[in-house]
């Protein structure tokens, strides 16, 4: 489960860090408010395709780091010298 996301100057957002609890979370807010930010970030941070326009304007780079706890021995992530410690994952990315 992913238990926290923190982003770092990704389009308006210069900061922000959001956790997440057991059960049904939902992104709310009105048009403009930043959910589909949050979204790209999460895209970003579990590799996906990125855009050097996700950098907020002025900054060198951006940073989304995501911690999932209760994450099972998975062979993939053996095969890939990855350990989860406790069942907990760490996942980070910086976009240049």
């Amino acid at each position: 489960m992913l238990q926290l996301l923190h982003i770092e100057n990704i389009a308006v957002i210069e900061e922000a860090d959001i956790i997440f609890h057991n059960g049904f979370n939902a992104l709310t807010g009105e048009t403009g408010a930043g959910k589909s930010i949050v979204i790209d970030a999460m895209g970003a941070v579990l590799g996906q395709r990125t855009s050097r326009d996700l950098i907020r304007t002025g900054a060198a780079k951006s940073f989304v780091s995501a911690v999932f706890t209760g994450v099972p021995g998975l062979a993939v992530l053996d095969e890939c010298g990855i350990e989860t410690d406790d069942g907990e994952l760490l996942l980070q990315r910086e976009i240049y």
